[in-house]
């Protein structure tokens, strides 16, 4: 099925207008893509929604030449608490050192999102993650960034590195990865090590830890079926109550815009 068309379906698939949908994306390895590729839906543009993409913590910032946002705040100027206007809305304060946007302070982002005076946002689109550009990563206590009034907590974990060694080169806070997951430097990553990081294995952090609203796990980077069989074993293998805890457990990719639903 069609990614943009499936994610529709969940968000807007009663009809019912009222609060926004605010979706906040955790997790690694397909993030920043996922938030453009709902945000520049064919769904949302022909429905001519009010989209609002912004981070929590970090987030890299398309060229401009890629066209995907139709003007961006920064968080000085007055316009964005005024009414929103079709099309999509970056807001965020750009470091030029890092070249990354940045939040604006969340009591703000919350008041543009929850007031109630004026015809606010139908979407917004968070990303409340960083994870250094690596494909997985361990959740320190602080992390991720997730608003009170999100209603979908989406955590992206790809499954490619499956099979490669573990190493600081393809896990973010690796000695915390090592304490979770009861594994050793240089070990094969292996299905038992996804699923110790999704729950929390001995005694950390889950992926879903800080999460609000309905919580969503999505296996990204699936692109064969080999591992579509691998998302199917890491899904066997969490806790029955764990799972219980989830609207839904999908694997597919951004890229080709495919989704399978496994629950």
């Amino acid at each position: 099925m069609e990614l943009s068309a499936w994610f529709e379906d969940l968000l807007f698939g009663d009809g019912v207008a009222g609060n926004p949908a605010v979706v906040t994306v955790i997790g690694s390895g397909g993030k920043t893509s996922l938030i453009w590729r709902l945000a520049s839906s064919d769904h949302s543009r022909v429905a001519g929604r009010k989209i609002l993409v912004t981070p929590t913590t970090k987030m890299l910032v398309p060229p401009p030449e890629e066209k995907l946002y139709d003007r961006y705040y920064d968080g000085i100027t007055e316009g964005i608490t005024k009414n929103p206007i079709p099309g999509i809305t970056l807001a965020g304060c750009f470091n030029e050192k890092t070249g990354k946007l940045e939040s604006l302070p969340l009591p703000a982002l919350s008041a543009i999102i929850t007031n109630r005076r004026f015809d606010g946002y139908d979407l917004v689109l968070i990303e409340g993650d960083g994870s250094r550009g690596l494909p997985l990563k361990a959740w320190a206590a602080d992390e991720p960034v997730v608003p009170a009034f999100t209603t979908l907590t989406v955590g992206v974990l790809p499954l490619c590195p499956l099979g490669k060694p573990i190493s600081e080169s393809l896990i973010h806070r690796l000695p915390l990865f090592l304490s979770i997951t009861g594994a050793a430097a240089g070990e094969t990553l292996k299905p038992e090590h996804i699923t110790a990081v999704i729950t929390g294995g001995a005694g950390g952090d889950s992926l879903f830890a800080k999460a609000r609203g309905k919580k969503l796990l999505f296996f990204n980077q699936i692109e064969d079926d080999g591992a579509l069989k691998q998302a199917r074993e890491i899904a066997g293998l969490l806790p029955l109550d764990f799972r219980a805890g989830l609207c839904a457990i999908i694997a597919g990719s951004v890229q080709r815009n495919e989704v399978i639903s496994m629950k």
